[in-house]
C-alpha cells in the first residue's frame, strides 16, 4: 500500500520506506547527471529512501515552516540549553515524526540499529 506524506514523498507502508528524490547533507537535491550516446542528458536526480531526510526535516523545521502542514516542525534547536525531561523531548520527537508520516517505534528502532551496526 502506497501513500504520501507531509513532503510529498511516497510511502510504503509494506517495507516502512520512504521513496523520493534524495537530498544531501545541506538537503540540496543529490544529481548523478546520466546522459545518452548523443551527450544530451536522460536523468539525473537520485530516488531513494528518504526516511531519514523527511525524519531530520521535521526535526528541524521550526513551526510555520512548512506551509501545507505549519503546525510540524519540532525545533529541537529550543531544546538544547533548556532545561526539559527526556519524556518533554521524546514526545515532542513523537509527535512531529507522527505528523510527517514516520512511524515512530519503527524509527527510533531503525536508529538503534544503525548505530549498533556503525559501532561494530
Amino acid at each position: 500500500m502506497r501513500s504520501r506524506n507531509k513532503f510529498g514523498m511516497t510511502v510504503n507502508s509494506k517495507y516502512l520506506v520512504m521513496i523520493g528524490i534524495l537530498t544531501d547533507n545541506d538537503f540540496g537535491l543529490l544529481v548523478n547527471v546520466r546522459r545518452s550516446g548523443n551527450g544530451l542528458i536522460t536523468g539525473g536526480l537520485v530516488i531513494g529512501d528518504t526516511t531519514d531526510q523527511c525524519a531530520a526535516i521535521a526535526l528541524k523545521m521550526q513551526q510555520g515552516e512548512l506551509k501545507e502542514d505549519p503546525l510540524i516542525g519540532a525545533g529541537l534547536t529550543r531544546f538544547m540549553r533548556g532545561k526539559f525531561s527526556q519524556s518533554e523531548i521524546d514526545q515532542r520527537i513523537r509527535q512531529h515524526l507522527t505528523r510527517a508520516g514516520i512511524n515512530y517505534q519503527n524509527y527510533k528502532q531503525r536508529i538503534s540499529l544503525t548505530i549498533n551496526t556503525t559501532e561494530q
